[in-house]
């Protein structure tokens, strides 16, 4: 493996249960909605130019369905990472937010998802532990290049906490909207660092064609 290679973690694109308030994570396996679907084509347009070597996903549809046009694109196969699925909501799941809104473990959750987990669900440094062990694991048996990996909110938070070694408040101050990236780097051993990149596409793209080399930095 090269010294550095590099992981796109994207949020997948609007789903039914974005579009109704609803949490979902495993009995509840919603699709894209329209919107979500367009946002999935803009993401083949976005990464326009950057030469992309695997592409992985949550199994979740609407993590699925964000990667399918890319796949499509680039004529990559999709591979299913199950540890990058969606933080377990144990007792939530599939409940409408205002429902829990009032409730203490909920506030309490909001505050602190480490301390304070769902019900039966996951704290939020396990979701991180799971999905960069996940993504190790993969870097280290596959040839070097750009990962893309479609996966969920909570996991693109979960593994920024993990990555700066954060507590679990610090979680309710990154925001991820539907399509939001996070690019992180990898140098074995469980080395993350998170790279604070140019916008895609165009200036990634050119950042690329010079030859920059994030191990220098």
């Amino acid at each position: 493996m090269a010294d550095w290679v590099e992981v796109l973690l994207v949020r997948h694109g609007e789903s039914q249960a974005n579009a109704e308030g609803r949490f979902a994570s495993r009995i509840w396996d919603p699709h894209l909605t329209e919107a979500g679907r367009l946002q999935a084509q803009a993401l083949v347009r976005q990464l326009e130019g950057l030469e992309i070597r695997h592409l992985v996903s949550s199994p979740l549809a609407r993590a699925r369905e964000t990667l399918e046009p890319l796949a499509q694109a680039r004529h990559l196969p999709v591979e299913i990472l199950p540890e990058l699925s969606e933080v377990d909501l144990g007792d939530w799941d599939g409940r409408h937010w205002r429902e829990l809104w009032d409730l203490e473990p909920f506030a309490a959750w909001r505050r602190d998802p480490e301390r304070y987990p769902p019900p039966g669900g996951e704290s939020i440094l396990q979701v991180g532990r799971r999905v960069l062990g996940a993504l190790a694991r993969f870097l280290d048996q596959h040839p070097p290049g750009l990962t893309v990996a479609a996966t969920h909110a909570d996991c693109l938070k979960a593994a920024i906490l993990v990555v700066l070694g954060a507590e679990g408040p610090a979680a309710r101050a990154i925001y991820s909207p539907n399509l939001g990236q996070l690019l992180l780097r990898y140098g074995g051993g469980q080395r993350w660092g998170i790279v604070l990149a140019p916008l895609w596409p165009a200036e990634g793209a050119l950042w690329r064609q010079r030859g920059h080399s994030s191990r220098n930095q």
